[in-house]
């Protein structure tokens, strides 16, 4: 299974379509069943790459099963591992934070309980996306450090470190320290051209966030740009292709250009709406109100604000750039 997987891991982003067709060949031909379900949540990772989250749902579920029913081992735990991981990708993908933190945590521990920990500085790496994006600021850069010792110890090279760093850059820009958001962001930059189409968007898009947060509209555009068109480049990358759009969106909506965000944003809320990302949903919803304010529509914009979706949890990012908004909102109708 491993040489496979080292054999298809780079097409998973570029063409996860191709990684179905051949994982499930893969799948007809194995006769070893703890292998068997490793290639059903390697199938389930393509899946959630084209945005089929209830097909990459029904895989790993399959694979629980499987694990649940079998004797306990190194290698049942090396499977768990996957699993939940997986688990917490997707619920990342959907905006469900608190959720994915437990999966990666459940996803690290069966992988310290496994025979492979190879996978640890990566794991790793997820659990503090994870936090960060719940706020939690000093969690995430402990793990993304545990990452880089991980990297340290298990003798990863300089040029695939790069998740580390621009996940430090992230948890500075949260902090909005962007002399040291900025030193991280240019390590990562110097291993761009060995990044996975999904990395150089995280990068891409992540960066252009850096420069949205001090106002440098101009700048956020270029990036967003690149991003857009990076993503428009693989068909298979929708999330990231919408995720974009809505960035540009709210960056033409503060510069005063209104039909550009207008266009930008209408372009990606079906499919949000479709995939039920309640971040995703309530960022959207946040750009609405404002671009019915922007556009002298009262009426429109109490409506879109009776309408709009109340999630358990919002990021804090979120939630200010909502304030803002509505501080706005209260100011054009006097109250």
């Amino acid at each position: 299974y491993m040489q496979y997987y080292d054999f298809i891991i780079d097409s998973l982003s570029k063409n996860p379509s191709y990684v179905c067709t051949r994982t499930a060949r893969q799948m007809s031909v194995a006769t070893d069943s703890v292998a068997y379900y490793h290639y059903l949540v390697l199938l389930a990772k393509a899946y959630m790459f084209k945005s089929e989250m209830d097909s990459a749902k029904l895989s790993m579920d399959r694979a629980e099963v499987f694990c649940d029913g079998a004797e306990p081992s190194s290698l049942i735990n090396d499977l768990y591992a996957e699993i939940y991981n997986m688990r917490g990708n997707v619920c990342a993908r959907q905006g469900l934070t608190d959720s994915s933190v437990v999966c990666f945590q459940k996803a690290f521990d069966y992988r310290l309980k496994g025979s492979n920990r190879d996978m640890l500085h990566d794991i790793s790496i997820n659990l503090a996306d994870a936090f960060v994006r719940t706020g939690h600021y000093d969690k995430g850069a402990m793990w993304y450090r545990k990452a880089l010792s991980y990297c340290d110890s298990l003798k990863i090279p300089e040029e695939k470190r790069f998740p580390v760093y621009y996940g430090l850059a992230q948890v500075y820009m949260e902090l909005r320290d962007f002399t040291s958001c900025d030193h991280y962001y240019e390590l990562a930059a110097r291993q761009y051209d060995k990044m996975l189409p999904f990395e150089k968007h995280i990068y891409l898009n992540n960066r252009g966030n850096s420069y949205y947060f001090r106002a440098d509209y101009p700048n956020a555009l270029e990036f967003f740009r690149k991003s857009l068109l990076l993503a428009r480049s693989y068909p298979d990358m929708i999330f990231e292709e919408h995720l974009t759009e809505m960035n540009l969106g709210e960056t033409f909506l503060l510069m005063n250009q209104v039909d550009s965000a207008a266009y930008y944003l209408n372009l990606c809320s079906d499919f949000f709406r479709s995939i039920e990302n309640q971040t995703a949903l309530y960022y959207l919803d946040t750009q609405l109100i404002e671009l019915a304010l922007k556009q002298n529509n009262l009426s429109l914009a109490r409506k879109r604000m009776s309408e709009a979706i109340q999630p358990d949890y919002v990021e804090p990012n979120m939630q200010h750039i909502r304030n803002r908004y509505l501080q706005h909102y209260f100011e054009e109708v006097g109250d």
